[in-house]
């Protein structure tokens, strides 16, 4: 059996190839609308960062994910979801529970916020994160 092989095949499947990607950075980049309100954008953000940290956080087992909230508790009188606000904080508990293994839960973290880096709130949450270590 034989096959007629078509030169543009190959030129129309990396357009096709091209385009997908394109959508899908298009996709990344409007992650967060920019039709909804500056209150529902930050909290979405924030919903976010806390998704990832508590993922990330559950990777080590529920007790350092607890460990950590209770240290934040008791040295800053907040929890994991005030985290958002005060990156710092949690960047000074991550070293205190995780000690020399610090940066492997804050490349984790990063690793998984990548795909919302675009987002200055959300970069800037990570910046402090990895300035601290």
């Amino acid at each position: 059996m034989c096959y007629q092989i078509d030169k543009n095949s190959d030129k129309t499947d990396m357009q096709k190839k091209s385009s997908l990607d394109q959508n899908q950075k298009k996709y990344q980049s409007n992650f967060i609308p920019s039709s909804i309100s500056n209150d529902d954008s930050y909290e979405l953000k924030k919903s976010i960062v806390l998704y990832v940290l508590k993922q990330s956080l559950l990777e080590s087992g529920e007790t350092i994910f607890e460990m950590v909230n209770r240290s934040l508790l008791e040295k800053y009188g907040c929890g994991i979801l005030d985290i958002f606000e005060k990156p710092e904080y949690l960047s000074d508990v991550l070293k205190y529970v995780y000690g020399g293994s610090y940066h492997k839960v804050v490349e984790s973290i990063k690793k998984n916020l990548s795909p919302f880096s675009h987002e200055s709130r959300i970069k800037e949450f990570v910046e402090v994160l990895e300035a601290s270590s």
